[in-house]
């Protein structure tokens, strides 16, 4: 087949929202580099933050990059010192591209390399026909995984290692928000083990995927998904089910003051909070003595995931059958140029998940 030069792409606008292109240059294929076409493509909760030109990304993600980091591909094309990796092969995307030479990638902490680079924000990502990764960064994937799954392996690797960032077994485990990744959470969390889980969330529509997860995942009768702005007895509901000691563990996906407030309040002496979601208002105030030191309380954050152990464990999970993402997912699939549409789905919580099909649709 020819090797494409160009791709239509979405990219950064200077300003809210994106811009969809046709005939947007691809980097070259180095030595050790490989060229993908892209099959599918999900939208991740970065590239809402993106999209909404909010803070925590305006000054990083510079106006034209093609964004989009959650993406799955076929092999079309190899650098000359790729031994790895062939043309033909299906690969998922690792968004993290770390030096290798610097004091954490060379003390086995690569995912918070000093000088880490990213797919769609500092690099062309995958919100394009083709694009161009680093052959560290393209996961072979079995044949059982479809690429729909591939395109969001990503995310489920950020809820695979938040969730297994401590032990679960026999655990209380409370997920704040949702999303992709908390929904992911929660089959996570019944996969390790938790004693029970409870989920939080607002939107009616993540609420039924939170419910159709714990049915597909072993639902006990102690599970239980509450909307907390309907409910106003939300945490006298945790501290029933937890016979007044609190949460043990908890999954912050949300990145909400209020969410993250309520869960200092619910955490049990010397539980884990484990972080994951961003927030648009990163500076608020929490009750630092009650909340964290009295406790002894465990705050822990997450950024990705490890580089490559958690690859190796989400693609355990999903092909010995512990997980089933499909339950989790449901996603629509629209072409790039209807992205406005696509991201509207997922800004107002209607869907999970979509995905882009640059070369189907």
């Amino acid at each position: 087949m020819d090797i494409p030069k160009t791709t239509n792409a979405l990219v950064k606008s200077s300003g809210t929202g994106l811009e969809f292109r046709e005939n947007v240059n691809i980097p070259s294929v180095g030595e050790r580099d490989v060229k993908l076409k892209i099959l599918s493509a999900s939208i991740c909760g970065s590239d809402l933050h993106i999209y909404n030109n909010d803070s925590v990304f305006r000054d990083r993600v510079l106006e034209g990059q093609i964004v989009g980091h959650e993406f799955c591909g076929e092999v079309i094309e190899v650098g000359s010192q790729v031994k790895t990796v062939a043309v033909g092969d299906i690969v998922a995307a690792e968004s993290h591209v770390s030096c290798g030479s610097c004091y954490y990638c060379l003390n086995g902490m690569s995912h918070i390399c000093q000088e880490v680079s990213a797919l769609g924000f500092d690099r062309p990502g995958g919100f394009a026909q083709y694009t161009v990764i680093p052959v560290e960064n393209a996961i072979v994937l079995p044949p059982t995984i479809h690429p729909d799954i591939g395109a969001c392996l990503e995310p489920f690797g950020n809820a695979v290692y938040t969730a297994r960032r401590v032990d679960l077994v026999n655990k209380v485990v409370w997920v704040i928000g949702c999303g992709p990744q908390g929904l992911m959470s929660i089959a996570v969390a019944k996969a390790a083990g938790a004693r029970t889980v409870i989920a939080t969330e607002a939107k009616q529509e993540r609420i039924d995927l939170a419910n159709a997860i714990l049915d597909a995942h072993h639902r006990t009768e102690r599970d239980m998904v509450i909307n907390p702005i309907e409910d106003p007895d939300t945490l006298k509901k945790i501290y029933k089910a937890t016979n007044g000691l609190g949460v043990d563990v908890i999954i912050e996906m949300s990145g909400q003051p209020k969410a993250i407030e309520d869960a200092l309040l619910a955490l049990k002496k010397r539980g884990h909070l484990v972080a994951l979601g961003l927030s648009s208002s990163s500076k608020f105030e929490i009750d630092w003595n009650k909340g964290i030191v009295l406790k002894e309380a465990h705050i822990i954050g997450i950024y990705g995931r490890l580089l490559y152990e958690t690859w190796t464990e989400v693609i355990h999970f999903l092909t010995t059958g512990k997980i089933d993402l499909s339950s989790t997912l449901y996603p629509r699939q629209f072409a790039l140029s209807e992205y406005k549409e696509a991201f509207d789905l997922v800004l107002n919580g209607k869907v999970a998940k979509v995905i882009f099909k640059p070369n189907d649709l």
